[in-house]
Protein backbone atom coordinates (compact mmCIF):
# COMPACT_ATOMS: atom_id res chain seq x y z
CA UNK A 1 0.00 0.00 0.00
CA UNK A 2 0.68 3.68 -1.00
CA UNK A 3 -0.60 6.48 0.51
CA UNK A 4 -0.26 10.40 1.25
CA UNK A 5 -1.68 11.11 4.49
CA UNK A 6 -1.50 14.90 3.78
CA UNK A 7 -3.25 15.62 0.70
CA UNK A 8 -1.38 19.73 0.72
CA UNK A 9 1.44 17.30 0.91
CA UNK A 10 1.78 15.05 -1.99
CA UNK A 11 5.59 14.57 -2.20
CA UNK A 12 5.20 12.44 1.41
CA UNK A 13 4.36 9.13 0.25
CA UNK A 14 4.50 6.61 3.07
CA UNK A 15 4.94 2.67 1.94
CA UNK A 16 3.49 -0.24 3.72
CA UNK A 17 4.58 -4.08 2.84
CA UNK A 18 3.53 -6.87 4.53
CA UNK A 19 -0.31 -6.29 4.47
CA UNK A 20 -2.31 -9.67 4.25
CA UNK A 21 -5.72 -10.92 3.00
CA UNK A 22 -6.77 -14.50 4.18
CA UNK A 23 -9.86 -15.51 2.71
CA UNK A 24 -12.19 -18.63 1.74
CA UNK A 25 -15.78 -18.96 0.30
CA UNK A 26 -17.48 -17.26 3.69
CA UNK A 27 -14.71 -15.35 5.56
CA UNK A 28 -12.04 -13.22 5.03
CA UNK A 29 -9.44 -10.99 7.45
CA UNK A 30 -7.16 -8.02 6.19
CA UNK A 31 -4.28 -6.82 8.31
CA UNK A 32 -0.68 -6.24 8.59
CA UNK A 33 1.44 -8.99 9.37
CA UNK A 34 3.48 -6.32 10.94
CA UNK A 35 0.76 -5.20 13.60
CA UNK A 36 0.28 -8.96 14.53
CA UNK A 37 3.76 -9.69 15.27
CA UNK A 38 3.98 -6.29 17.34
CA UNK A 39 0.75 -6.78 19.83
CA UNK A 40 1.16 -10.99 19.57
CA UNK A 41 4.44 -9.92 21.62
CA UNK A 42 3.00 -7.50 24.00
CA UNK A 43 0.56 -9.91 24.30
CA UNK A 44 3.14 -12.36 25.23
CA UNK A 45 4.73 -10.06 27.48
CA UNK A 46 1.88 -9.34 29.44
CA UNK A 47 1.34 -12.53 30.08
CA UNK A 48 4.33 -13.26 31.82
CA UNK A 49 4.16 -10.54 34.04
CA UNK A 50 5.33 -10.77 37.75
CA UNK A 51 4.67 -8.66 40.67
CA UNK A 52 3.38 -5.99 38.64
CA UNK A 53 6.54 -5.86 36.40
CA UNK A 54 6.90 -7.04 32.48
CA UNK A 55 9.86 -7.74 31.16
CA UNK A 56 9.62 -7.10 27.00
CA UNK A 57 13.19 -7.28 25.42
CA UNK A 58 13.83 -5.53 22.27
CA UNK A 59 9.68 -4.54 20.84
CA UNK A 60 9.52 -5.70 16.97
CA UNK A 61 9.00 -2.27 14.82
CA UNK A 62 5.75 -0.35 15.65
CA UNK A 63 3.83 -0.89 12.74
CA UNK A 64 2.64 1.45 9.84
CA UNK A 65 -0.66 0.25 9.63
CA UNK A 66 -3.15 -1.14 12.82
CA UNK A 67 -6.36 -1.23 10.85
CA UNK A 68 -8.20 -4.65 10.38
CA UNK A 69 -10.88 -5.54 8.83
CA UNK A 70 -12.97 -9.05 9.74
CA UNK A 71 -15.94 -10.57 6.92
CA UNK A 72 -18.45 -13.37 8.15
CA UNK A 73 -20.77 -14.22 5.97
CA UNK A 74 -22.29 -10.87 4.78
CA UNK A 75 -21.21 -8.71 8.33
CA UNK A 76 -17.85 -6.67 7.60
CA UNK A 77 -16.36 -5.49 10.76
CA UNK A 78 -13.24 -3.07 10.85
CA UNK A 79 -10.81 -2.43 13.17
CA UNK A 80 -9.51 0.73 13.79
CA UNK A 81 -7.34 2.68 15.92
CA UNK A 82 -7.41 6.17 17.22
CA UNK A 83 -4.38 7.22 19.17
CA UNK A 84 -3.65 4.41 21.76
CA UNK A 85 -6.74 2.25 21.29
CA UNK A 86 -8.87 0.54 18.62
CA UNK A 87 -12.47 0.62 18.37
CA UNK A 88 -14.80 -1.66 16.24
CA UNK A 89 -17.92 -1.57 14.04
CA UNK A 90 -19.59 -2.77 11.18
CA UNK A 91 -18.51 -1.31 8.07
CA UNK A 92 -21.63 0.15 5.63
CA UNK A 93 -21.63 -2.38 2.68
CA UNK A 94 -20.47 -0.50 -0.65
CA UNK A 95 -22.34 -0.25 -3.94
CA UNK A 96 -20.26 -0.60 -7.25
CA UNK A 97 -20.98 0.37 -10.50
CA UNK A 98 -19.04 -2.00 -13.48
CA UNK A 99 -17.32 -0.32 -16.06
CA UNK A 100 -15.96 -1.64 -19.47
CA UNK A 101 -12.90 -0.88 -19.00
CA UNK A 102 -10.09 -3.88 -18.96
CA UNK A 103 -6.51 -4.10 -18.13
CA UNK A 104 -3.72 -7.02 -16.76
CA UNK A 105 -2.69 -6.79 -13.69
CA UNK A 106 0.54 -8.37 -12.40
CA UNK A 107 0.12 -10.77 -15.57
CA UNK A 108 -3.96 -11.39 -14.44
CA UNK A 109 -7.00 -10.32 -16.78
CA UNK A 110 -9.38 -7.99 -15.06
CA UNK A 111 -12.39 -5.39 -15.01
CA UNK A 112 -12.88 -2.32 -13.99
CA UNK A 113 -15.03 -1.31 -10.98
CA UNK A 114 -15.92 2.23 -9.15
CA UNK A 115 -18.03 2.76 -5.82
CA UNK A 116 -18.50 6.41 -3.86
CA UNK A 117 -18.02 5.51 -0.06
CA UNK A 118 -20.58 6.47 2.42
CA UNK A 119 -17.76 9.05 3.60
CA UNK A 120 -18.13 10.44 -0.12
CA UNK A 121 -14.66 9.30 -1.51
CA UNK A 122 -14.19 7.83 -4.71
CA UNK A 123 -12.36 4.52 -5.21
CA UNK A 124 -11.78 2.25 -8.47
CA UNK A 125 -11.15 -0.96 -8.13
CA UNK A 126 -9.62 -3.58 -10.61
CA UNK A 127 -11.00 -7.16 -9.95
CA UNK A 128 -10.16 -10.72 -11.73
CA UNK A 129 -12.97 -13.34 -12.81
CA UNK A 130 -10.63 -15.53 -12.86
CA UNK A 131 -10.28 -15.83 -9.54
CA UNK A 132 -14.06 -15.87 -8.54
CA UNK A 133 -14.35 -14.50 -4.73
CA UNK A 134 -16.21 -11.58 -3.88
CA UNK A 135 -13.13 -10.44 -2.07
CA UNK A 136 -10.32 -7.44 -1.55
CA UNK A 137 -8.42 -5.61 0.78
CA UNK A 138 -9.74 -3.88 3.46
CA UNK A 139 -13.55 -2.87 3.09
CA UNK A 140 -13.45 -3.14 -0.73
CA UNK A 141 -15.21 -6.53 -1.58
CA UNK A 142 -18.57 -7.69 -3.00
CA UNK A 143 -17.51 -7.42 -6.91
CA UNK A 144 -17.84 -10.34 -8.84
CA UNK A 145 -14.25 -11.26 -8.97
CA UNK A 146 -11.16 -10.63 -6.40
CA UNK A 147 -9.78 -7.26 -6.30
CA UNK A 148 -6.36 -6.68 -7.44
CA UNK A 149 -5.94 -3.40 -7.05
CA UNK A 150 -7.90 -0.37 -5.89
CA UNK A 151 -7.59 3.35 -5.56
CA UNK A 152 -8.99 6.54 -4.79
CA UNK A 153 -9.45 9.31 -7.21
CA UNK A 154 -7.04 10.98 -6.49
CA UNK A 155 -4.28 8.43 -6.06
CA UNK A 156 -3.69 9.27 -2.23
CA UNK A 157 -4.21 5.77 -1.73
CA UNK A 158 -3.49 2.85 -3.75
CA UNK A 159 -3.38 -0.88 -2.55
CA UNK A 160 -2.37 -3.85 -4.72
CA UNK A 161 -1.78 -7.51 -4.38
CA UNK A 162 2.16 -8.68 -5.38
CA UNK A 163 1.29 -12.26 -5.05
CA UNK A 164 -1.47 -15.36 -4.26
CA UNK A 165 -1.27 -18.39 -3.03
CA UNK A 166 -3.09 -21.29 -1.21
CA UNK A 167 -2.29 -21.36 2.51
CA UNK A 168 -3.47 -23.63 5.77
CA UNK A 169 -4.09 -20.70 8.06
CA UNK A 170 -6.68 -19.58 10.66
CA UNK A 171 -8.80 -16.56 9.23
CA UNK A 172 -10.23 -15.28 12.68
CA UNK A 173 -10.57 -11.49 14.04
CA UNK A 174 -7.35 -9.61 14.71
CA UNK A 175 -7.20 -7.07 17.78
CA UNK A 176 -11.32 -7.22 18.09
CA UNK A 177 -10.89 -8.81 21.95
CA UNK A 178 -9.32 -5.93 23.28
CA UNK A 179 -10.90 -2.97 21.16
CA UNK A 180 -13.70 -0.83 22.13
CA UNK A 181 -17.24 -2.00 20.23
CA UNK A 182 -19.40 0.65 19.23
CA UNK A 183 -22.67 1.12 17.39
CA UNK A 184 -21.79 2.78 14.25
CA UNK A 185 -18.82 4.31 12.00
CA UNK A 186 -20.59 7.56 12.77
CA UNK A 187 -19.19 7.09 16.45
CA UNK A 188 -16.16 6.27 15.37
CA UNK A 189 -15.70 9.09 12.87
CA UNK A 190 -16.37 11.68 15.67
CA UNK A 191 -13.79 9.99 17.82
CA UNK A 192 -11.23 10.18 15.68
CA UNK A 193 -11.52 14.02 14.40
CA UNK A 194 -11.98 15.23 18.03
CA UNK A 195 -8.39 12.99 18.31
CA UNK A 196 -7.03 14.61 15.42
CA UNK A 197 -7.96 18.26 16.54
CA UNK A 198 -6.93 17.23 19.97
CA UNK A 199 -4.40 14.42 20.59
CA UNK A 200 -4.55 14.64 24.38
CA UNK A 201 -8.17 14.04 24.55
CA UNK A 202 -7.11 10.61 25.63
CA UNK A 203 -4.62 11.66 28.27
CA UNK A 204 -6.37 12.05 31.73
CA UNK A 205 -3.61 13.91 33.83
CA UNK A 206 -3.03 16.64 31.16
CA UNK A 207 -4.60 19.68 32.09
CA UNK A 208 -7.11 19.88 29.44
CA UNK A 209 -10.03 22.45 30.85
CA UNK A 210 -13.47 21.43 28.93
CA UNK A 211 -16.59 22.55 28.74
CA UNK A 212 -19.55 20.28 29.57
CA UNK A 213 -20.38 19.22 26.31
CA UNK A 214 -17.11 18.51 25.60
CA UNK A 215 -15.73 21.64 23.60
CA UNK A 216 -11.71 22.28 24.58
CA UNK A 217 -11.06 25.43 26.28
CA UNK A 218 -7.71 25.28 27.27
CA UNK A 219 -4.63 23.26 25.85
CA UNK A 220 -1.67 23.84 27.16
CA UNK A 221 0.39 20.43 26.84
CA UNK A 222 2.02 21.00 23.55
CA UNK A 223 1.19 18.18 21.72
CA UNK A 224 -0.05 19.20 18.09
CA UNK A 225 -2.75 18.66 15.90
CA UNK A 226 -2.99 15.73 13.87
CA UNK A 227 -2.97 17.18 10.38
CA UNK A 228 -3.94 13.76 8.56
CA UNK A 229 -6.60 14.54 6.11
CA UNK A 230 -6.35 10.62 3.77
CA UNK A 231 -7.80 7.76 5.04
CA UNK A 232 -9.32 4.65 3.84
CA UNK A 233 -12.92 5.57 4.37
Amino acid sequence: MNYIPDSLNTEKKISVDNLVLLFNNDTSIYFSQDAKTYYDYLTKGISTMQNGKISLGTLPPYPRSRASVYKHGEVITATLPVGKYFYSFEEPKLEWILLNEKSVINGTNCNLAKTITDTGDTFFAWYSMEYPFSEGPFRFKGLPGLILKVYNKNKTIEIEAIGIKKAVLPIEPFMTASSIKIKNKNIYLKTRAEYNENPNIQNMNTGIIVKKDGVLLDNNTGMKKITTNVFLD
